[in-house]
């Protein structure tokens, strides 16, 4: 009984190290996604402790301050410049991201704003290969 249940352990803790190991090759690169309500695609590029966000039918970008708290789980908040240009974000706040269900060219995130414990947000990330 208890070699069931150290193997059944063991069994979590892998697939649980595996998954985690899988966000790693999404922590640079361009993605995007289409925003639910607004129906627009974002473009995101993340490199190192950065993010940078536009809407696909926009040259207004926003900037964001990027820190990893995990392989799977980073914060963001807007840099001062983006908040000088639009002051609404200031209330956002920090906004924690959790990345699961990585497959090969996507994955899954879940967003929460730390000034509305409430909001969450889940959307699909996809990435967009350079040509």
């Amino acid at each position: 009984m208890l070699r069931n249940i150290l193997f059944a352990a063991c069994l979590l803790v892998s697939g649980y190290c595996f998954s985690q190991s899988g966000c790693s090759k999404f922590r640079d690169g361009k993605f995007r996604f289409t925003d639910p309500s607004s129906k627009k695609t974002c473009i995101i590029t993340r490199d190192g402790d950065s993010q940078t966000e536009r809407m696909e039918t926009s040259e207004e970008t926003y900037e964001f301050n990027l820190v990893w708290q995990d392989s799977c789980t980073y914060t963001i908040t807007p840099t001062s410049s983006t908040i000088q240009r639009k002051k609404e974000l200031l209330k956002l706040g920090s906004m924690t991201v959790k990345i699961s269900q990585v497959t090969d060219t996507s994955y899954v995130q879940v967003i929460r704003v730390a000034s509305s414990p409430k909001f969450k947000r889940r959307d699909t990330v996809f990435l967009i290969k350079d040509k």
